[in-house]
């Protein structure tokens, strides 16, 4: 699965996003968090 990071500045919190799918993300306090929560939501 291919990926882009997105980082919340004002709430420090990492936004993983499908490239093929933007409707499929993932969010976590960390990029492993973020990038495991997008897996899940697959």
């Amino acid at each position: 699965m291919r990926y882009r990071i997105l980082l919340d500045l004002d709430n420090q919190l990492f936004t993983a996003v499908d490239i093929n799918n933007s409707n499929r993300f993932g969010n976590g306090t960390t990029i492993e968090k973020a990038i495991a929560n997008l897996k899940l939501a697959a």
